[in-house]
């Protein structure tokens, strides 16, 4: 009787492993799905104005963890240049943009460094100083 006990426990813990492997193979290849239709339908709403922020991170969903903090980077430094000529609505632009690449960031978070996150939060930052700043002269 013990050796049917134990034979049946290892073809369940095999079952088990088993569903686990091919429920966790179909989560990573549905993510990867997500990904590629996110990646072509960034690619078919890119803006102008996000193309000119972002430079070679303009499509969102494309950009990975490594260069994340690059992108920020791209988007701030090209804010920086081109505010004093903005309207309201180019700012609001901007700001949507921004929270497209944040809500984008919070996808691969996991995998940023701690000085990642903080260049990035200080970015962020900036952002919301300058934008008040332009505020305050209008």
């Amino acid at each position: 009787m013990k050796r049917t006990n134990r034979t049946y426990a290892k073809v369940m813990l095999v079952a088990a492993l088993g569903f686990s492997f091919a429920a966790g193979a179909t989560d990573y290849n549905n993510t990867k799905a997500k990904a590629a239709i996110s990646t072509i339908q960034n690619d078919q709403e890119l803006s102008p104005l996000q193309k000119q922020l972002l430079g070679e991170h303009a499509n969102i969903g494309a950009i990975t963890a490594d260069s994340m903090r690059q992108a920020y980077i791209t988007f701030m430094d090209n804010v920086r240049e081109q505010k004093g000529n903005w309207t309201d609505a180019e700012w609001q632009q901007a700001k949507e943009l921004l929270e497209k690449l944040d809500a984008h960031k919070e996808t691969v978070e996991k995998e940023l460094g701690t000085d990642d996150k903080a260049k990035i939060k200080m970015l962020q930052a900036e952002f919301r100083t300058l934008e008040t700043a332009g505020d305050v002269k209008d």
